[in-house]
């Protein structure tokens, strides 16, 4: 059957609503069915004639990129492959002597400490290969690039109400939710409130580029109440509000900071656009902030956050950067390929020794920290394949930044990621399956093909 473009762009975005939603829980079986879902949609783009021309399009303008793509997927798939005792006993000396000291007779042994676990991160990795070869053809035009945009702001409305009001009612447990750390946060069907909280403001942060390609694209000077209702910027004001409130009541720090990085980002760059402080942009943002942010913080109970911060525990804090050093030891001990994506629960329960001072039942399957984490699954290899990934993604966003849009992305992309990178440090939210994915999409729009004026 012959899809048409504008059904397989809802196509796309019923997969993206199913993954972000009951994905970023990491369960392996919603990564199973995305998976899935995902194959099956790439495979209806390929049977559109003219919609696979413009995916071949797409790899040859980034044919480098996609290379290192393949290559980083290839990578993660070598680390599973089950390879001679004599082998790894050369290429990865800690691996020989974990299993020699595991009394299994087995010639065969894989680089990945948990190869299943790293199985299930290859499918995502699939996932987010579907998303950089699709999305740059499906959304290559102003007006369905905002459609995808203002389809994640809504997106994340509808988790802010629902998690939100469940927080109200003490975050009942039932046969599908179950919340045991966080009865009195809101984290609706996320697996953590810092999840929950990256979600709502990358939601927030698709709403406000919303406006960005709307004012680009139409040349705004003046900006009344009509203006923004026919642009529907109007209701995406009131679902920031609700967004605000929602990353408000997740209590959590990281997320909270982060959201304000996001909106000061906008900030910074309507100032270099239009070349003033008082702007048609900057206006919509700092209403934001004043009366998004601060009153509605005020009027829902911002001194909670506060109380947080004031009461962290020592302990508490001191078990996570433990898991921190612990994290930066294994990569030391695994850095030439790495203990495999998705291992460090594995690797934790084999070589984590536990403080007197913590209790008996102390587990974790996350370092706290992606970037030492990524760095311990793949190993110097694999970072040197992402490190060259990147750089090539870059190189496509400085391409004709003279042009507006182009500067728009540019800027925003960027300041977008130095934000992640910063929160990386204090959280795993980059290491759930459905962030991920909606990362990797947001980023896409980095690949897009300017044909006009305005992408």
């Amino acid at each position: 059957m012959l899809l048409r473009k504008n059904t397989l762009q809802n196509l796309f975005l019923i997969i993206i609503a199913f993954t972000i939603s009951f994905n970023a829980s990491i369960n392996p079986l919603a990564i199973q069915i995305s998976s899935i879902s995902f194959i099956f949609f790439f495979i209806c783009c390929l049977k559109n004639i003219e919609f696979q021309q413009v995916i071949k399009e797409n790899y040859i303008d980034n044919k480098v990129f996609f290379i290192f793509f393949f290559t980083y997927v290839g990578y993660l798939i070598i680390q599973i492959i089950p390879l001679p005792l004599n082998l790894i006993e050369i290429i990865a000396p800690n691996n020989y002597d974990l299993y020699k000291s595991i009394k299994i007779d087995k010639q065969f042994w894989t680089l990945s400490i948990d190869p299943s676990s790293s199985y299930f991160r290859i499918l995502s990795c699939i996932n987010f290969l579907i998303i950089f070869l699709s999305f740059p053809a499906l959304f290559n035009r102003s007006k369905y690039l905002m459609k995808f945009l203002f389809f994640i702001c809504v997106l994340g409305f509808f988790h802010a109400i629902f998690a939100t009001y469940w927080m109200l009612i003490g975050n009942p447990s039932n046969f599908f939710i179950q919340k045991i750390y966080y009865l009195n946060a809101s984290t609706g069907l996320f697996v953590n409130r810092s999840v929950f909280g990256t979600f709502l403001f990358l939601s927030a942060f698709s709403g406000l580029y919303y406006i960005v390609v709307f004012f680009l694209k139409n040349e705004v000077t003046k900006f009344d109440l009509v203006e923004q209702i026919k642009s529907k910027i109007f209701f995406i004001r009131i679902f920031i509000i609700f967004l605000s409130i929602g990353i408000l009541t997740t209590w959590s720090r990281i997320a909270n900071l982060s959201y304000i990085f996001i909106l000061l980002s906008f900030l910074f760059y309507s100032r270099i656009s239009f070349k003033k402080l008082i702007n048609p942009l900057s206006i919509v943002i700092i209403f934001i902030l004043i009366f998004d942010v601060f009153v509605m913080a005020i009027l829902f109970g911002n001194a909670r956050l506060i109380e947080r911060v004031a009461e962290t525990s020592i302990i508490g804090e001191a078990a996570r950067w433990d898991l921190h050093a612990f994290g930066w030891d294994q990569f030391k001990n695994f850095w030439l390929f790495g203990y495999g994506n998705g291992a460090f629960g594995q690797v934790f329960k084999i070589f984590y020794i536990l403080p007197e001072k913590f209790e008996n039942n102390f587990l974790a399957d996350r370092v706290h920290n992606d970037s030492i984490e990524l760095l311990g699954e793949v190993g110097i290899l694999g970072i040197s394949i992402i490190s060259l990934l990147f750089i090539n993604y870059f190189k496509k966003l400085i391409n004709n930044i003279d042009q507006k849009n182009q500067l728009a992305r540019f800027m925003l992309l960027t300041l977008l990621l130095l934000i992640l990178l910063f929160q990386s440090w204090f959280d795993f939210s980059l290491h759930s399956p459905g962030i991920s994915v909606l990362l990797m999409t947001i980023l896409s729009i980095g690949l897009i093909k300017f044909k006009n004026k305005v992408s």
